[in-house]
């Protein structure tokens, strides 16, 4: 990251860049970790809803980026948790089973938005 491109990142995401990023599938969970720290975030991860809860009790994150179906429970449960923790912080859902009602469930519990990931290849159809 070059100077202009750190001040750009602190004037956007202000002094608190923590970032929490909930994935089960660790493949995408590296790589999205990688592209968001290359961004100016700092990031910590997390595999489960049990692991991100237990990660936003000691320290809420500011942001976070929470994928709904987890194996072992529901993202939303993490959204919650952070926003019981901190009101201020800014929290994604992402998740490959989007649906209207999950996505209004979704920012009435905390969530900034709600995306739909692509598919990754144990969720797509062989060819």
């Amino acid at each position: 990251m070059n100077d202009e491109t750190a001040i750009d990142a602190a004037e956007i995401l202000g002094a608190d860049r923590s970032l929490l990023i909930v994935e089960d599938d660790k493949p995408f969970l590296t790589r999205l970790a990688r592209a968001m720290e290359g961004r100016g975030f700092v990031v910590d991860t997390a595999e489960s809803v049990e692991e991100a809860v237990g990660k936003v009790k000691a320290s809420a994150p500011a942001y976070a980026v929470v994928d709904m179906r987890l194996g072992d429970g529901n993202g939303l449960d993490v959204v919650v948790a952070i926003r019981e923790k901190r009101d201020d912080a800014r929290t994604i859902i992402l998740t490959g089973y989007g649906n209207i009602a999950t996505a209004v469930t979704a920012v009435k519990l905390g969530a900034i938005d709600y995306l739909s990931s692509p598919p990754t290849r144990t969720t797509c159809s062989p060819r």
